[in-house]
Parts: structure tokens; sequence; C-alpha cells
């Protein structure tokens, strides 16, 4: 089911709304004229140029140029889309928006309930925690750790009842259903049957989370003591199921207060405890996060990448947190692979690891905010930190070792789809493990990577359906080249011409290299006949006899191009640069072996012989230099 505002339903909410009211918790405005001047939030200033006209319901910044109406207002000092800012407003001033449904309205009346319900877990945890005996034993057990008062009614903690059904009754008694709290995941349905049912978090430190415009969506639950009148508790922290509210591979914990901090500092830190992020909170450190309780997902950072390009992710030096940022590579994969191709200026994921015996919470008591800064500021690019994981796996001083490191170093750059981040990844390893980088490029392009390899696989029950799967099979070298002919094929973007004069060459695998000169075939005898090409370009199925490259054909037409809501002349710019550079560095490969052979060679015959060498030396030489600027004009590294 599906739901949107009612006709005039945000004009109703702005007039229930009073901009200097909402404007004025960010803002100290002064009363100047008819109007109010603060400074403005949007940009520094020193005199306020900062306007709120309250006849008009407006805002303006003479100095920026920042303005509009209320709900523009909290879009923007809140860092949140449209529709999320008007559900943050009318949460804030308690209104009621009204929705068209299609389908029926139980689906969202539920979602309602369960929000209320979480709002209600929260306030009744809290309770306990600050105002019951039973409660006394966590509040001291955290305030011993180092958390003040302050800082645990910021985060609204609380204790859940080592009992069954504790919290399952004060929320029986306020009108709630049972199965409306197993919804959510507050209570789990008794074995017993009869529709009984009991609380899932018991004797438990609650840490309620919440999502981008601050609605409780679940909970992350602590256990202090092994001695559990109710059993089953084993689990140090337990959370919130999946639920109509919750994912814990959408959701990030405090990303509501912290987003606007995130945006100032331009940087995220993430933690992986909620205990982590107070610490570092109430030392001052407010732009920090927490995954929950998984490896980063591509969700996660695209929620994170509307407020920074900066990811710094924070873990002690247990195998644990070595293997969840490993997995973070993987699950990162998907998402880099759809922008490092695209942009130079790509997330900046960093890793940051602490000393053994530490995690974030104990560090900054313990050692403080300045130290802790350094590790911050030395963390290293999550890609170089994969690389130095992947050599501390084996000997290095050893050949086998050495060996086996750089076949692993290669299967893993192999898997990065840009070929700029490719050739500096190969920059480094060579650097590592004192080999020459023509040697791994060499292995990269022929070991385990033949063609036989680096062929898409395709399946040959391939259909439609299976598009997305197959997509998975391109190794990056040779997605690029899929790219270029989608761009052609399609008709994307003012560069079409350059990509078609490129020539075959530009193009080394099989099936590529054949439909690419069946396309622009196909566009010349077009354009020879004074017609007008019309894109998506239509191949008859005769024109294509190789089935492989029918089947590459296919795919391209039927496939949906994911750049395409992106700036198509910064795509093909990316494209076209990476199929010259590629080229380019096959070319200088091949002189510098060339050379190599020369300076082996020279002396080794007559005078004249090694003059006609010296002169050939010289000329390779000086086409080398050529080629090398040629690579940095394209920034191709």
């Amino acid at each position: 089911m599906s739901r949107s505002l009612k006709e005039g339903e945000v004009e109703e909410l702005k007039s229930k709304a009073d901009i200097y009211s909402v404007v004025s918790n960010y803002v100290k405005l002064k009363k100047t004229g008819r109007n109010y001047t603060g400074l403005c939030p949007f940009h520094k200033e020193k005199t306020p140029s900062f306007t709120v006209d309250t006849s008009k319901q407006l805002y303006h910044c003479f100095g920026c140029g920042e303005g509009g109406d209320l709900i523009n207002f909290v879009e923007k000092i809140e860092n949140i889309e449209f529709i999320e800012a008007i559900e943050f407003l009318a949460k804030k001033i308690g209104y009621n928006l009204k929705y068209n449904y299609s389908g029926s309205k139980e689906s969202s009346k539920l979602k309602s309930r369960l929000v209320e319900l979480n709002e209600l877990a929260k306030k009744y945890f809290n309770f306990i925690l600050f105002n019951s005996k039973k409660g006394l034993p966590s509040l001291n057990y955290l305030k011993n750790r180092g958390f003040d008062e302050k800082t645990l009614k910021e985060f609204e903690v609380g204790f859940s009842l080592d009992s069954w059904n504790s919290f399952a009754n004060f929320a029986k008694k306020r009108g709630y259903k049972p199965e409306e709290m197993i919804g959510c995941g507050l209570a789990i349905k008794s074995n017993r049957g009869s529709g009984e049912i009991y609380d899932r978090f018991r004797g438990r430190i609650m840490f309620p989370i919440e999502d981008i415009v601050g609605k409780t969506i679940g909970f992350g639950g602590r256990v202090i003591s092994t001695m559990s009148k109710t059993g089953g508790q084993e689990a140090k922290y337990i959370n919130t199921p999946e639920t109509r509210l919750y994912s814990k591979s959408k959701n990030i914990y405090r990303i509501f207060q912290a987003k606007n901090h995130i945006v100032k500092e331009d940087e995220v830190l993430i933690v992986e405890g909620y205990t982590d992020v107070m610490a570092l909170y109430q030392s001052g450190i407010k732009n920090v996060v927490a995954s929950l309780g998984t490896a980063l997902t591509s969700d996660q950072v695209k929620l994170l990448g509307r407020f920074t390009k900066n990811i710094v992710l924070v873990f002690d030096s247990d195998t644990a947190g070595m293997n969840a940022s490993l997995k973070g590579v993987e699950r990162l994969r998907e998402y880099n692979e759809q922008l490092d191709l695209y942009y130079e200026n790509n997330l900046d994921i960093r890793v940051a690891i602490l000393e053994e015996g530490y995690d974030p919470a104990d560090f900054i008591f313990k050692k403080g905010k300045e130290i802790f800064a350094t590790k911050i500021k030395n963390a290293v690019n999550i890609i170089d930190f994969t690389i130095d994981a992947i050599i501390k796996k084996y000997n290095i001083g050893s050949l086998a070792g050495k060996l086996k490191a750089s076949d692993h170093l290669i299967r893993f750059i192999s898997t990065l789809s840009s070929s700029i981040i490719q050739g500096e990844c190969i920059k480094n390893v060579a650097e590592k493990l004192n080999l020459k980088e023509s040697l791994l490029l060499e292995e990269m392009l022929k070991k385990e990577y033949d063609h036989k390899k680096r062929a898409v696989r395709w399946d040959k029950d391939y259909d439609i359906e299976k598009k997305e799967s197959v997509n998975e099979n391109i190794i990056p070298l040779k997605r690029i080249e899929v790219e270029a002919l989608k761009l052609v094929i399609n008709g994307l973007g003012d560069r079409i011409d350059e990509l078609l004069s490129l020539g075959p060459d530009y193009f080394r695998f099989e099936d590529t290299r054949q439909l690419y000169l069946i396309i622009r075939n196909e566009i010349s005898r077009v354009r020879e006949d004074n017609k007008k090409v019309n894109f998506p370009l239509k191949i008859t199925s005769g024109a294509i006899e190789n089935e492989d490259v029918k089947k590459l054909y296919n795919y391209i037409l039927f496939s949906e191009s994911h750049f395409k809501n992106q700036n198509i002349s910064l795509v093909s710019n990316e494209i076209i640069n990476n199929l010259k550079g590629i080229r380019i560095s096959e070319e200088i490969e091949k002189i510098r072996k060339k050379m190599i052979e020369y300076e082996k060679n020279k002396n080794a015959g007559s005078d004249i012989k090694n003059k006609e060498a010296a002169s050939k030396y010289d000329e390779l030489y000086r086409r080398l230099i050529e080629l090398e600027k040629e690579k940095m004009n394209l920034r191709i590294l």
C-alpha cells in the first residue's frame, strides 16, 4: 500500500506552524523593525544578514542567498528530504498529517501505532533507569564507566526489568494489542499458545534507535549481568528484529542527532557500539554514529553520503573488528562500482585501528580526545587498509609467501571497477612487495584473467530477468568497454562520434570488439543513406552471427543504465579517458620492454648496429615521454 499527502496538506501544515518559533530554535533572532535578524546558520558571518519575515512566513540571507519558506528551512538545517522535512515539522508542532491511500489504510495506521508503541517503551525504560531501585545497578554501572547523567538523559538511555512480561503488561493497560508488541519487536509470542507473549528485552540497558527524522523505530539492549532470572539472555547485545519500521542494514544509530554535526565537520566517524557513540559525544566529538551490528552496508553509505563524502571506520584491534572492516569492503563493492568509475571525488572511506584492549569508549576516557583525534587523522584509506591486511596474512620474506600474497592482492585489485584506482593499487603493492609494477600488471591481465576468464560468463539459459546477475560476472576492465557500448547503443551524451572514431584496438575483448565494429558499420550505413540514426540502436539478428556477441548486444539493449540519471558528459568523459588510458598503458608497457631489450644488448654488436640501437632507444624514449604526458592529461595514473 502506498500513500501520498492530501491536496492542500502542506499548506495546512505551514499555516499551523510559525516560522519564528521554529527558526528561533536554531538561530538567535533579534527584532529589527517588522522583521527578525540573526547570524546565518548556513554560512559563517560576523554581521547578521539572516532575516525572518513573519508576515510572509519566509526567511532570506542577504549574505549567501539562502531563502524560502519554513519547510525549505527545515530541509536545509536538518539536511533531510522534502517529505522528511514535512514529517519532522508535523511531529515538532504536534500536527497529524492527512494522507490519500491506495489500498487499505490499515498498514499505515499500524505503522503509526508501532511508532507510538516504541515511543512509549522508550519513556518506560528511561523512567525505570532513573527512578527505580531495580534500575540503579545499571545506572551506577554506566556512571562508573564514565558517563554523566546529562549524557545518559540526552541519549534517553533506559533499563528493561528482568521480568517476563513487565513491559507487555504495561502496554496492554494502555490499549496496545499483543500483535502490535510483536510487530514492533518488543515482545515474542510464547510457545504455550493461547496468545501469550513475553518481553524480548529483559534485564538490559536500553538504547533507543531513531530514524532520519527522529522517530523511535527500535532498540538495542545490552546485558550487564549473566545472572538473569528469566534466562536465555546470554548474548551481550540484542537488537530489535527486522520490522515494518526497523532494518539494521538501512538504519544508523544516532544519525538523526549527528547529521548536522557531520555536515559541519564534513566527516563521519562510524563505531561499533552504542556506548562508543555516547563516550565520543560526551567528549565533544559529535559527528559519530554506529552501524547496527553489521558491517557497513551500501544503504547506510548512501544515507551517510547525503551529509559527507568522508567516512572513517573506527575499530578496536581485535579480530572481530578487523574482519568487520574487510566484510565492509565486500558489502560496499556494489555501491562503489557505480561511483568510482565515474567520479574523481568518490567517497573517501578510511579505517582507524585503536590499540589492543581498547574500544573507542575506553580509549577516549583513558587516553583523551587529542590522542583519539590523532588516530582519526592518521586513518588509512579502506583499500590501502585491505592491501595491508592481506599482506599481513603471508610471510612475504619468502618467495612462496610473496607469490601467494601477490596472487591474493591481484584478485582483490581486479574487483575494483576503476582503472585509475587499480593503477594506484598496483603501484602500492609493487612498492610493498618490492616487485616491478609491470610484472604485477602483466599478471593481472594474464594469470587467471586470460581471455576465457575475462570474457563474460554468459549463462546458456540467459534471459532478461537474469541481466543483473550477469552484470556481476563482468570484470572491471571489460565493464568499461561494455559501458562505452551502452552509451553508443542508447545514444547517450554528445561524444558518440568520438567513441566511434577510437577504432577497434581500444576494445580488447573479442565480443566487445566485434559488437563495436557492427555498431560502427550500422551507423555509417544509415548516415550514408542520409537518414536519421534512431536510438536505442536496433540491429537485425542477421547482422550478428556470433552467439556471444548477440547475447552481449541483447544484454546492453535490455539492461537499465545505472548512470541514466547522472551527468552524461562526466560519464562519457570518464569512460573515454579510461579506454584511452588503458590503451596508453599497454603501449607504455610494450615500449618499456623494448627499451629493456635494447639496454641488455647494447655494445653486443658492431659500432653501426650499436648506433642504430641507440637511435631506436632514443626514439622509444621520446615516444615514452609523449605517452606519459598523454596519460597525465587524461588523469590516468
